[in-house]
């Protein structure tokens, strides 16, 4: 599954962001090396024009899930229940 759904509040879509295991973002190139776990999570930034209400600020995650694939926090959002 590699389409993700939108948010369903404002129609943006989600990003994914590579991180360790405790949370902390890293960029993409940390996935060659990653020295502290190396997990996914998903981000949703709002846009000045546009108000979200599960939206965050930058580079903020949604959520405290660390997914172990890009493919699986895909699903977990593409599935959500409501």
């Amino acid at each position: 599954m590699d389409k993700k759904l939108t948010c369903p509040f404002c129609g943006r879509e989600v990003r994914i962001v590579v991180c360790d295991d405790e949370g902390n973002i890293h960029p993409d190139e940390y996935e060659d090396d990653p020295w502290s776990g190396l997990g996914y999570m998903l981000v949703h930034e709002e846009e000045d024009s546009v108000q979200c209400p599960i939206a965050m600020e930058p580079d903020e995650p949604l959520g405290r899930l660390i997914y172990g694939s890009r493919e699986e926090a895909i699903k977990t959002w593409s599935t959500r229940n409501g």
